[in-house]
């Protein structure tokens, strides 16, 4: 009998260790801080300088602060142009990859105003690049290959209802013992009014009718847990509450970055910052 490559990942995933949520956090202003008293650094690249006091300023160093990361590791990141691969393919002796369609699978690249995507492996020989969406159990990624599976900035972009694939896919290919996903991702900020109701939401389920009518809470960091929730990892500890972001001491992202990277890049736009959700999922 035929099984499909995509039926031997849900039958590994069920027969690995458990997939445990260890860490969940909002990313604040001292980490940013501290993280730039210690030097980190990348190359330049298209949406990204040294100078940068944006989220993914906070969120590359704590990446590698939390990934653990040692000699001989197979680590990919998913999404987008990065040079956080390469940093630590040299930095750590290790296997990296990049994980991303650059939208080519819509025709024009999603991100060609910083250049063809398909230069990249041939600029950044360190790196292998793959140019497939997760979320299809491609063998291009295969099953339990990877001891760190990592995106930046990249899950909120996802379509809604292609997320839950996409976490599935990521769990499929990060299956070894101590294996080792983060994830950070943009949350929206919004009014204080909102903020509130959502934090009411947090606590009184009697709002499930709102899920019922748009697929999701009102309160957009419960909906990521409960879509963690659903792709199978068992979340171990207490999560961010909507009434954090109230606090001053939560990192968002800064206007400079917004002005400048942000399309139209180097002009006014709208300005609504990000908070930055940190978590790690941990293969037991």
């Amino acid at each position: 009998m035929m099984v499909s490559h995509s039926a031997i990942g849900h039958v590994l995933l069920r027969e690995s260790h458990m997939l445990v949520l260890t860490y969940a956090t909002l990313a604040t202003v001292d980490e940013l801080f501290r993280y730039k008293s210690q030097g980190f650094k990348l190359e330049d690249f298209p949406g990204y300088t040294p100078d940068q006091w944006g989220i993914k300023a906070h969120n590359r160093p704590w990446i590698e602060e939390a990934g653990q990361f040692a000699r001989d590791q197979k680590v990919i990141e998913v999404g987008g142009y990065s040079l956080l691969p390469k940093y630590l393919a040299e930095k750590y002796e290790l296997e990296a990859w990049i994980g991303d369609d650059f939208g080519m699978a819509h025709g024009e690249p999603i991100w060609s105003r910083w250049g063809s995507p398909l230069e990249l492996p041939s600029k950044y020989p360190s790196v292998k690049y793959v140019f497939e969406q997760f979320g299809s159990s491609s063998s291009k990624y295969p099953d339990g290959y990877f001891d760190r599976v990592f995106t930046v900035s990249t899950l909120e972009h996802i379509p809604y209802h292609h997320r839950l694939a996409v976490f599935k896919d990521m769990h499929r290919c990060c299956l070894k013992r101590g294996g080792r996903q983060l994830h950070t991702i943009d949350i929206p900020t919004m009014s204080a009014n909102l903020t509130l109701m959502g934090a009411v939401v947090d606590k009184i389920d009697k709002f499930s009718i709102l899920k019922k009518v748009t697929g999701k809470s009102i309160s957009e960091i419960r909906s990521w847990f409960e879509l963690i929730r659903a792709s199978g990892v068992k979340i171990a500890i207490p999560i961010p509450v909507p009434m954090q972001l109230l606090d001053r001491r939560i990192l968002v992202e800064s206007s400079d970055v917004v002005y400048r990277f942000y399309p139209p890049n180097n002009a006014p736009k709208p300005y609504r910052p990000s908070a930055s959700l940190c978590i790690i999922i941990e293969n037991r």
